[in-house]
């Protein structure tokens, strides 16, 4: 009899290890990722929140695709129409540009200039494409402003949590200049393309949230939404991130090396109360994304994995993606690889 009792509380405490992640914390427990078990006494890797339950993506993520599609549309999103429609030209060719849009998205100051911010929209018709692309941040007083913002403003994004005041406003004024007219046509033109949203740094703020405007306004069905962004700052909280995560079949961070911007801000600044989270999936290169460099597919969401390891940290890696200098390629034209 003593014997039976001891094996099925063995058994018992096996099973609970076995737990999944999410099982594991809505028990009120922890899950160790390094040996996949729930509650165990030692770990090193302790998971504490369901939005870094690791996970593999439920996309595949193409590196040649990133560099011969998605690194074109960032060039395309930094620069006027005509350049823009040169990147796509060396790239892209059967990809036109549609329309730019250029707002002002600045906090009102009585000191400081006012910034801007834009975006173009492309269609390709042959491979029933839709495309939004967003600008990164321009100057230093731009730089400034999101800095500030960080510490201070969030705004409620429709029923899913917050997102930082500066992104929120930059797009709105978008959407209200015009956007949002663009893409309803663009949806009632082409009612089955797929939308990829894309941007870097800012843009890849506005891309995270472009895409989540367009879902939860009821205009695309995110099975049909593609997002990929490079050198993204954290954007939302964490009912933001785990929403956008658990929505998009397809969405990647990519980022780079020892990038500083995907840092910000820190999850334990201590003036936020309300953490801010990324979404899952960070793609992690961890060297100078040459061609044929290796990458990391990340499986937490915001945990210390990947580029949350570094503490070395460095704006120029934040400017230059996939062996390019964003700050000159657009306005080259996108010169093909």
């Amino acid at each position: 009899m003593q014997q039976f009792v001891l094996f099925v509380l063995f058994f018992a405490g096996f099973s609970h290890a076995l737990k999944s992640c999410e099982t594991c914390l809505g028990s009120g427990y922890h899950y160790c990722a390094d040996s996949k078990l729930c509650n165990t006494p030692a770990c090193v890797n302790t998971i504490k929140e369901v939005l870094n339950c690791p996970h593999a993506p439920n996309a595949t993520y193409d590196d040649n695709e990133a560099r011969t599609k998605w690194l074109p549309l960032f060039g395309a999103g930094a620069t006027n129409a005509k350049m823009a429609q040169k990147c796509f030209d060396n790239n892209w060719p059967t990809l036109k540009v549609s329309k730019r849009f250029l707002v002002n998205c600045s906090d009102p100051s009585p000191i400081l200039p006012p910034t801007e911010c834009a975006m173009i929209t492309a269609v390709d018709v042959s491979q029933k494409i839709l495309v939004m692309t967003f600008r990164a941040t321009l100057g230093n007083t731009q730089l400034g402003e999101e800095v500030l913002n960080f510490l201070v403003a969030k705004k409620q994004f429709f029923d899913v949590g917050k997102v930082f005041e500066f992104f929120y406003d930059a797009y709105l004024a978008l959407w209200r200049a015009g956007l949002e007219q663009e893409i309803r046509s663009l949806k009632y033109r082409y009612p089955d393309y797929e939308l990829w949203v894309t941007g870097h740094s800012l843009g890849a703020s506005l891309a995270s949230v472009g895409a989540s405007w367009v879902v939860k306004a009821g205009i695309f069905n995110p099975d049909s939404v593609k997002v990929f962004t490079a050198g993204q700052p954290r954007t939302g909280d964490y009912n933001y991130a785990l929403w956008h995560q658990n929505t998009f079949a397809y969405s990647f961070r990519v980022v780079h090396h020892h990038d500083i911007v995907p840092h910000v801000p820190l999850q334990n600044a201590p003036v936020d109360h309300d953490r801010m989270y990324h979404h899952r999936t960070e793609v992690w290169y961890n060297n100078d994304m040459s061609v044929g460099s290796s990458y990391q597919i990340c499986p937490e969401a915001d945990g210390l994995y990947c580029v949350n390891q570094q503490v070395d940290l460095s704006w120029n890696d934040h400017t230059h993606y996939f062996n390019t200098d964003l700050n000159v390629y657009g306005d080259l034209g996108c010169p093909k690889k």
